[in-house]
């Protein structure tokens, strides 16, 4: 998994360097409403900086404000079973964070807190704000997350480290791993995927061509380890393809009338 950073980028939270870090910053927007936060806890693998966690009961309120690339702020948040995650959010506005996260300390169920805020979702690819599934996909494949779908890790890994091959959607299924075009069903798949041998290894696999929708399945390489399968996959990626639709695929265009040969011309 590429190394997590838990510096803040001013640019992207400012009131977060201003205040010292992510709990000092809710905290202090809490104190604009006359509220207070509690004292936070730590998040394991991420500074207190870019993270955060409360605790009300055995219901948990966790926050991260990792992401260097946009203004995102993301929740996690556990009901009465405790360590078990079963809302996630995403918003760019810390006065909502606080608001969810006073809601949370106030003893407000799971179905309370998605009836008043429409951000928050029983999945994180849910709750992936608009732009940001595809991103969202990875960064929990490569975290290992529990809550999607996960193939092999040094697949995953070596897949991630081409630039190409992150546009397209994780999907790992029954051992093999395909990137598709499209991030719900129905899918679309038009770039290699790989496919696991006995031995550990992978072969390189085109299984369908928008240009020729008939040729059955066509090997591209054999036991190949992780890194060469990735980058064979990304020699191979067909012009024009990618990046992937939010979304099921939309229907293709009509096909165009057959020429008859006949013509007053």
């Amino acid at each position: 998994m590429p190394e997590q950073s838990n510096d803040v980028p001013p640019a992207l939270y400012p009131e977060l360097v201003a205040s010292g870090g992510l709990a000092e910053a809710l905290a202090r927007e809490a104190a604009r409403h006359g509220r207070r936060t509690g004292p936070p806890e730590t998040v394991e693998g991420y500074g207190p900086a870019v993270a955060a966690c409360w605790a009300h009961g055995e219901a948990r309120f966790a926050v991260y404000a990792a992401n260097a690339d946009v203004r995102e702020f993301r929740i996690q948040i556990s009901g009465g079973s405790g360590r078990h995650w079963a809302a996630f959010g995403s918003t760019d506005d810390l006065a909502v964070v606080e608001a969810v996260l006073h809601a949370v300390r106030e003893g407000a169920s799971i179905g309370q807190l998605r009836r008043e805020w429409a951000l928050l979702a029983a999945s994180p690819l849910e709750a992936a704000p608009p732009g940001r599934v595809v991103p969202t996909a990875w960064r929990l494949t490569l975290e290992r997350s529990p809550t999607i779908r996960l193939g092999d890790a040094e697949l995953a890994e070596a897949l991630y480290a081409q630039p190409a091959l992150r546009v397209f959607f994780p999907f790992p299924s029954h051992g093999a791993f395909s990137l598709l075009s499209s991030t719900a069903d129905p899918f679309y798949e038009e770039v290699p995927g790989a496919e696991p041998t006995v031995d550990g290894l992978w072969n390189v696999v085109l299984r369908w061509s928008r240009w020729s929708p008939d040729i059955p399945a066509r090997v591209l390489g054999s036991r190949l380890d992780a890194r060469e399968a990735a980058a064979l996959i990304a020699a191979n990626i067909p012009a024009g393809s990618g990046p992937a639709v939010e979304g099921g695929w939309p229907d293709p265009p009509p096909l165009a009338p057959p020429v008859t040969g006949d013509s007053d011309c």
